[in-house]
Protein backbone atom coordinates (compact mmCIF):
# COMPACT_ATOMS: atom_id res chain seq x y z
CA UNK A 1 0.00 0.00 0.00
CA UNK A 2 1.51 3.43 -0.83
CA UNK A 3 0.29 6.37 1.25
CA UNK A 4 0.00 7.42 5.21
CA UNK A 5 0.26 5.42 7.85
CA UNK A 6 -0.53 5.94 11.95
CA UNK A 7 -3.78 7.71 11.94
CA UNK A 8 -5.97 5.53 14.31
CA UNK A 9 -8.91 3.55 12.96
CA UNK A 10 -12.03 5.16 13.88
CA UNK A 11 -14.05 3.89 16.82
CA UNK A 12 -17.55 2.49 15.41
CA UNK A 13 -19.26 4.31 18.33
CA UNK A 14 -19.13 7.64 19.59
CA UNK A 15 -15.61 7.49 21.14
CA UNK A 16 -14.21 9.05 18.11
CA UNK A 17 -17.60 10.01 16.17
CA UNK A 18 -20.81 8.54 16.39
CA UNK A 19 -21.56 6.44 13.05
CA UNK A 20 -24.79 8.94 12.05
CA UNK A 21 -22.68 11.94 12.28
CA UNK A 22 -19.75 10.59 9.67
CA UNK A 23 -18.32 14.05 8.09
CA UNK A 24 -16.42 15.32 11.36
CA UNK A 25 -15.10 12.17 11.70
CA UNK A 26 -13.85 11.72 8.46
CA UNK A 27 -12.49 15.68 8.19
CA UNK A 28 -10.84 15.30 11.97
CA UNK A 29 -8.75 11.55 10.45
CA UNK A 30 -7.62 13.55 7.25
CA UNK A 31 -6.19 16.74 9.33
CA UNK A 32 -4.37 14.11 11.92
CA UNK A 33 -2.60 13.17 8.69
CA UNK A 34 -1.49 16.06 8.19
CA UNK A 35 -0.17 16.86 11.67
CA UNK A 36 -3.35 18.19 13.21
CA UNK A 37 -2.38 19.37 16.81
CA UNK A 38 -3.39 17.14 19.62
CA UNK A 39 -6.05 20.04 21.15
CA UNK A 40 -7.55 19.46 17.09
CA UNK A 41 -9.52 16.56 18.40
CA UNK A 42 -12.94 15.29 18.34
CA UNK A 43 -14.55 17.81 21.25
CA UNK A 44 -12.98 20.69 19.23
CA UNK A 45 -13.89 19.49 15.18
CA UNK A 46 -17.60 19.24 16.32
CA UNK A 47 -17.44 22.37 18.36
CA UNK A 48 -16.05 24.84 15.66
CA UNK A 49 -17.96 23.24 12.92
CA UNK A 50 -21.17 23.09 14.56
CA UNK A 51 -21.98 19.62 14.30
CA UNK A 52 -22.21 19.39 18.24
CA UNK A 53 -25.24 21.45 18.11
CA UNK A 54 -27.35 20.65 15.36
CA UNK A 55 -30.38 19.21 15.58
CA UNK A 56 -33.87 18.64 13.74
CA UNK A 57 -36.68 16.67 13.44
CA UNK A 58 -39.35 15.47 10.68
CA UNK A 59 -42.97 14.85 11.34
CA UNK A 60 -43.67 11.71 10.27
CA UNK A 61 -41.27 9.36 11.83
CA UNK A 62 -39.62 9.48 7.92
CA UNK A 63 -36.72 7.21 6.72
CA UNK A 64 -33.23 8.33 5.74
CA UNK A 65 -32.63 9.46 2.01
CA UNK A 66 -28.91 9.73 2.05
CA UNK A 67 -26.09 10.67 4.49
CA UNK A 68 -27.83 10.51 8.41
CA UNK A 69 -28.98 13.79 9.46
CA UNK A 70 -28.02 16.11 6.01
CA UNK A 71 -25.33 18.69 6.91
CA UNK A 72 -26.89 20.67 4.33
CA UNK A 73 -29.85 21.70 6.51
CA UNK A 74 -27.93 23.36 8.87
CA UNK A 75 -25.16 25.03 7.17
CA UNK A 76 -24.84 26.77 3.81
CA UNK A 77 -27.40 24.87 1.31
CA UNK A 78 -24.49 22.90 -0.81
CA UNK A 79 -24.82 19.04 -0.21
CA UNK A 80 -22.00 18.34 1.75
CA UNK A 81 -22.21 21.56 3.86
CA UNK A 82 -20.51 20.52 6.90
CA UNK A 83 -17.43 19.64 5.33
CA UNK A 84 -17.14 22.48 3.75
CA UNK A 85 -17.86 24.24 7.08
CA UNK A 86 -15.35 22.06 9.12
CA UNK A 87 -12.79 22.04 7.04
CA UNK A 88 -12.79 25.69 6.57
CA UNK A 89 -13.04 26.59 10.41
CA UNK A 90 -10.53 23.91 11.32
CA UNK A 91 -7.72 26.20 8.88
CA UNK A 92 -7.92 23.90 5.75
CA UNK A 93 -7.78 24.84 1.96
CA UNK A 94 -10.11 22.60 -0.16
CA UNK A 95 -11.96 21.75 -3.78
CA UNK A 96 -14.66 19.46 -4.37
CA UNK A 97 -14.84 16.92 -7.42
CA UNK A 98 -17.89 16.43 -8.29
CA UNK A 99 -17.50 12.77 -10.01
CA UNK A 100 -20.20 13.48 -12.50
CA UNK A 101 -17.59 15.62 -14.30
CA UNK A 102 -14.83 13.60 -13.96
CA UNK A 103 -13.44 10.35 -16.12
CA UNK A 104 -12.78 7.56 -13.05
CA UNK A 105 -9.67 7.98 -14.54
CA UNK A 106 -8.88 11.29 -14.16
CA UNK A 107 -10.09 10.89 -10.82
CA UNK A 108 -7.79 7.92 -9.78
CA UNK A 109 -4.87 9.71 -10.55
CA UNK A 110 -6.18 13.26 -8.63
CA UNK A 111 -6.71 10.89 -5.58
CA UNK A 112 -3.37 9.10 -6.35
CA UNK A 113 -1.30 11.86 -6.59
CA UNK A 114 -2.74 13.81 -3.77
CA UNK A 115 -2.17 11.11 -1.54
CA UNK A 116 1.81 11.00 -2.63
CA UNK A 117 1.86 14.21 -1.77
CA UNK A 118 0.86 13.06 1.68
CA UNK A 119 -2.60 14.74 1.40
CA UNK A 120 -5.50 12.94 2.09
CA UNK A 121 -8.78 12.95 0.59
CA UNK A 122 -12.89 12.86 1.83
CA UNK A 123 -14.65 10.48 -0.65
CA UNK A 124 -18.23 10.31 -0.64
CA UNK A 125 -19.26 6.34 -1.84
CA UNK A 126 -22.88 6.18 -2.04
CA UNK A 127 -23.81 7.75 1.36
CA UNK A 128 -21.06 6.66 3.09
CA UNK A 129 -18.27 9.47 3.88
CA UNK A 130 -14.37 8.11 3.92
CA UNK A 131 -11.12 9.11 4.49
CA UNK A 132 -8.38 8.00 1.60
CA UNK A 133 -5.46 7.05 3.18
CA UNK A 134 -3.92 5.00 0.87
CA UNK A 135 -4.14 2.78 -2.57
CA UNK A 136 -2.45 -0.17 -4.29
CA UNK A 137 -3.44 -1.08 -7.73
CA UNK A 138 -6.98 -1.99 -7.12
CA UNK A 139 -7.94 -0.28 -3.84
CA UNK A 140 -8.30 2.70 -2.21
CA UNK A 141 -7.39 2.00 2.11
CA UNK A 142 -10.10 4.59 3.98
CA UNK A 143 -11.07 4.96 7.68
CA UNK A 144 -15.68 5.65 7.90
CA UNK A 145 -17.84 5.23 10.79
CA UNK A 146 -20.12 3.70 8.43
CA UNK A 147 -17.59 0.69 7.62
CA UNK A 148 -17.22 -2.80 8.64
CA UNK A 149 -14.47 -2.18 11.65
CA UNK A 150 -14.22 -6.19 10.99
CA UNK A 151 -13.20 -5.70 7.65
CA UNK A 152 -10.11 -3.73 8.34
CA UNK A 153 -6.63 -4.63 7.14
CA UNK A 154 -3.20 -4.08 8.13
CA UNK A 155 -0.36 -2.72 8.95
CA UNK A 156 -2.68 0.39 9.65
CA UNK A 157 -6.11 -1.40 10.27
CA UNK A 158 -7.62 0.63 7.20
CA UNK A 159 -10.80 -0.54 5.24
CA UNK A 160 -10.11 -1.47 1.51
CA UNK A 161 -12.11 0.11 -1.17
CA UNK A 162 -12.05 -1.88 -4.39
CA UNK A 163 -15.24 -0.82 -6.46
CA UNK A 164 -15.17 2.95 -5.47
CA UNK A 165 -15.30 4.09 -9.06
CA UNK A 166 -18.33 2.98 -9.82
CA UNK A 167 -20.18 4.41 -6.91
CA UNK A 168 -17.92 7.20 -5.57
CA UNK A 169 -20.42 10.73 -6.41
CA UNK A 170 -17.37 12.91 -4.98
CA UNK A 171 -14.33 14.06 -3.24
CA UNK A 172 -12.68 16.71 -1.34
CA UNK A 173 -8.64 17.59 -1.96
CA UNK A 174 -6.86 19.35 0.73
CA UNK A 175 -4.34 21.59 -0.78
CA UNK A 176 -2.99 22.93 2.63
CA UNK A 177 -3.70 22.87 6.63
CA UNK A 178 -2.62 25.45 9.12
CA UNK A 179 -4.64 24.79 12.22
CA UNK A 180 -6.63 27.26 13.77
CA UNK A 181 -6.13 27.35 17.58
CA UNK A 182 -8.70 29.09 20.09
CA UNK A 183 -8.71 32.22 21.39
CA UNK A 184 -11.16 34.92 22.48
CA UNK A 185 -12.38 35.64 19.26
CA UNK A 186 -13.18 32.17 18.10
CA UNK A 187 -14.99 31.24 21.14
CA UNK A 188 -16.61 34.02 20.65
CA UNK A 189 -17.97 33.18 17.21
CA UNK A 190 -18.41 29.38 18.54
CA UNK A 191 -20.64 30.95 20.96
CA UNK A 192 -22.64 33.07 18.37
CA UNK A 193 -22.85 30.13 16.12
CA UNK A 194 -24.71 27.86 18.89
CA UNK A 195 -27.48 30.57 19.30
CA UNK A 196 -27.78 30.69 15.41
CA UNK A 197 -28.11 26.89 15.61
CA UNK A 198 -30.49 27.22 18.38
CA UNK A 199 -32.87 29.60 17.24
CA UNK A 200 -33.48 28.65 13.57
CA UNK A 201 -36.45 26.85 13.73
CA UNK A 202 -36.97 26.49 9.57
CA UNK A 203 -34.15 26.75 6.58
CA UNK A 204 -35.53 27.28 2.86
CA UNK A 205 -36.32 23.86 0.98
CA UNK A 206 -36.65 22.07 3.99
CA UNK A 207 -39.62 24.21 5.77
CA UNK A 208 -40.64 20.99 7.33
CA UNK A 209 -38.27 20.25 9.08
CA UNK A 210 -38.30 21.63 12.55
CA UNK A 211 -34.49 22.67 13.68
CA UNK A 212 -32.90 24.08 16.44
CA UNK A 213 -35.01 24.60 19.74
CA UNK A 214 -38.11 23.70 17.61
CA UNK A 215 -36.81 20.52 17.25
CA UNK A 216 -37.23 19.37 20.68
CA UNK A 217 -40.91 21.02 20.69
CA UNK A 218 -41.32 19.06 17.37
CA UNK A 219 -40.61 15.45 18.72
CA UNK A 220 -42.44 16.25 22.02
CA UNK A 221 -45.70 17.15 20.06
CA UNK A 222 -45.72 14.06 17.96
CA UNK A 223 -44.65 11.52 21.22
CA UNK A 224 -47.70 13.19 22.60
CA UNK A 225 -50.44 13.59 19.87
CA UNK A 226 -49.86 10.67 17.60
CA UNK A 227 -52.21 8.03 17.92
CA UNK A 228 -50.91 6.16 15.35
CA UNK A 229 -49.33 3.34 17.18
CA UNK A 230 -51.98 1.08 18.01
CA UNK A 231 -51.69 -1.11 14.97
CA UNK A 232 -47.81 -0.87 14.56
CA UNK A 233 -45.79 -4.26 14.81
CA UNK A 234 -42.36 -4.14 15.89
CA UNK A 235 -41.11 -5.29 12.19
CA UNK A 236 -43.76 -6.02 10.02
CA UNK A 237 -44.76 -2.55 7.84
CA UNK A 238 -48.14 -1.10 8.83
CA UNK A 239 -50.13 -1.18 5.32
CA UNK A 240 -52.81 1.05 6.80
CA UNK A 241 -52.53 5.34 6.25
CA UNK A 242 -49.82 6.84 8.49
CA UNK A 243 -50.37 9.25 11.27
CA UNK A 244 -49.53 12.44 10.84
CA UNK A 245 -49.41 12.62 6.67
CA UNK A 246 -47.18 14.67 5.24
CA UNK A 247 -46.09 15.77 1.99
CA UNK A 248 -42.99 16.44 1.06
CA UNK A 249 -41.53 18.30 -2.09
CA UNK A 250 -39.65 16.38 -5.01
CA UNK A 251 -35.93 15.58 -3.80
CA UNK A 252 -36.70 16.11 -0.15
CA UNK A 253 -34.34 14.89 2.20
CA UNK A 254 -36.30 12.43 4.74
CA UNK A 255 -38.63 9.56 2.43
CA UNK A 256 -41.99 8.50 3.56
CA UNK A 257 -41.58 5.96 6.64
CA UNK A 258 -42.19 4.97 10.30
CA UNK A 259 -44.50 2.06 9.63
CA UNK A 260 -43.10 -0.50 11.80
CA UNK A 261 -42.27 0.29 15.17
CA UNK A 262 -38.68 -0.12 14.78
CA UNK A 263 -38.40 2.55 12.02
CA UNK A 264 -40.18 4.99 14.41
CA UNK A 265 -37.66 4.27 17.25
CA UNK A 266 -34.24 4.27 15.88
CA UNK A 267 -34.92 6.52 12.63
CA UNK A 268 -37.45 8.44 14.18
CA UNK A 269 -36.57 9.30 18.40
CA UNK A 270 -32.90 7.54 18.32
CA UNK A 271 -31.94 9.25 15.57
CA UNK A 272 -32.48 12.70 17.24
CA UNK A 273 -31.28 11.55 20.53
CA UNK A 274 -27.60 10.78 18.53
CA UNK A 275 -27.49 14.28 17.78
CA UNK A 276 -28.13 15.71 21.31
CA UNK A 277 -25.29 13.29 22.14
CA UNK A 278 -23.61 16.00 20.53
CA UNK A 279 -23.76 18.04 23.18
CA UNK A 280 -21.31 16.33 25.42
CA UNK A 281 -18.77 17.11 22.84
CA UNK A 282 -19.73 20.76 23.30
CA UNK A 283 -19.66 20.32 27.18
CA UNK A 284 -15.57 19.30 26.98
CA UNK A 285 -15.10 22.31 24.66
CA UNK A 286 -16.37 24.52 26.31
CA UNK A 287 -15.28 23.53 29.85
CA UNK A 288 -11.42 23.95 28.33
CA UNK A 289 -11.57 27.08 26.61
CA UNK A 290 -13.80 28.79 29.45
CA UNK A 291 -10.78 30.88 30.43
CA UNK A 292 -9.78 32.36 27.81
CA UNK A 293 -12.03 34.93 28.57
CA UNK A 294 -11.80 35.43 32.36
CA UNK A 295 -14.82 37.83 32.87
CA UNK A 296 -16.72 35.40 30.99
CA UNK A 297 -15.40 32.16 32.57
CA UNK A 298 -18.33 31.29 35.68
CA UNK A 299 -21.19 32.12 32.78
CA UNK A 300 -19.78 30.44 30.37
CA UNK A 301 -18.91 26.91 32.73
CA UNK A 302 -22.59 27.46 33.56
CA UNK A 303 -23.35 27.59 29.97
CA UNK A 304 -21.56 23.92 29.65
CA UNK A 305 -23.43 22.58 32.80
CA UNK A 306 -27.03 23.32 30.98
CA UNK A 307 -25.72 21.65 27.56
CA UNK A 308 -24.86 18.44 29.80
CA UNK A 309 -28.04 18.40 31.52
CA UNK A 310 -29.79 18.85 28.09
CA UNK A 311 -27.42 15.39 27.05
CA UNK A 312 -27.99 13.31 29.59
CA UNK A 313 -31.60 13.42 28.65
CA UNK A 314 -30.32 11.22 25.71
CA UNK A 315 -29.17 8.37 28.10
CA UNK A 316 -32.20 8.10 30.03
CA UNK A 317 -33.94 6.49 27.19
CA UNK A 318 -32.56 2.93 28.52
CA UNK A 319 -34.20 3.81 31.92
CA UNK A 320 -37.40 2.73 29.74
CA UNK A 321 -36.81 0.48 26.58
CA UNK A 322 -33.93 -2.29 25.73
CA UNK A 323 -32.24 -2.54 22.53
CA UNK A 324 -34.04 -5.76 21.28
CA UNK A 325 -37.95 -7.04 20.07
CA UNK A 326 -39.02 -6.48 23.87
CA UNK A 327 -37.76 -3.32 24.49
CA UNK A 328 -38.89 -1.56 21.66
CA UNK A 329 -42.28 -2.97 21.69
CA UNK A 330 -42.65 -0.76 25.10
CA UNK A 331 -42.52 2.19 22.30
CA UNK A 332 -46.09 1.18 21.93
CA UNK A 333 -47.07 2.50 25.30
CA UNK A 334 -48.08 6.14 25.58
CA UNK A 335 -47.01 6.34 29.40
CA UNK A 336 -43.10 5.45 28.08
CA UNK A 337 -43.91 7.99 25.24
CA UNK A 338 -45.23 10.57 27.17
CA UNK A 339 -42.24 10.30 29.69
CA UNK A 340 -39.56 10.71 26.73
CA UNK A 341 -41.63 13.68 25.88
CA UNK A 342 -41.33 14.97 29.24
CA UNK A 343 -37.16 14.29 28.77
CA UNK A 344 -37.24 16.17 25.04
CA UNK A 345 -38.55 19.67 26.99
CA UNK A 346 -36.32 19.36 30.06
CA UNK A 347 -33.43 19.08 27.42
CA UNK A 348 -34.88 21.85 25.63
CA UNK A 349 -35.52 23.80 28.82
CA UNK A 350 -31.70 23.30 29.72
CA UNK A 351 -30.75 24.05 26.33
CA UNK A 352 -32.77 27.45 26.08
CA UNK A 353 -30.83 28.00 29.27
CA UNK A 354 -27.42 27.56 27.76
CA UNK A 355 -28.71 29.77 24.94
CA UNK A 356 -29.95 32.82 26.81
CA UNK A 357 -26.44 32.83 29.04
CA UNK A 358 -24.95 33.02 25.36
CA UNK A 359 -26.93 35.42 24.09
CA UNK A 360 -26.77 37.92 27.38
CA UNK A 361 -22.77 37.54 27.25
CA UNK A 362 -22.90 38.48 23.29
CA UNK A 363 -24.98 41.52 23.88
CA UNK A 364 -23.03 42.87 26.71
CA UNK A 365 -20.98 45.74 26.31
CA UNK A 366 -17.81 43.53 26.31
CA UNK A 367 -19.56 41.37 23.88
CA UNK A 368 -20.54 44.26 21.92
CA UNK A 369 -17.18 45.90 21.74
CA UNK A 370 -15.60 42.27 20.33
CA UNK A 371 -12.45 40.86 20.19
Amino acid sequence: MRGMGGVRPLAQFMEDGSFLMPEVPAVLRALQAMGAPEWLDYDYAMSVSGAALRLTWQMGWAGYEGLPNQAEVFFNGRPHGLIETALTNLGAAWRYRDMAGLEALEAEREIRAALDQKRPVILFQQDVCVTVLGYDDEALYVVGTLLNPEERVEPYGYNRLTRWKETAEGYFLIDGFAPKPMDRARLIQVMAGACRLARTRRTEGFDHAALGLAAFEAVADLMVWDEGFEGLSVNEPWAGALSFPLERPAGYYRADGGRTLSQRFWQGYCDFLCMLNGYENFYRFLVKYAGLIPEWSEAILRAAGDYRVACESSGLLWDYVTPDEAGVEKFKEKPVRYAFAAHMLRARLYTLRGVEIFEGLLNSPLGQAGY
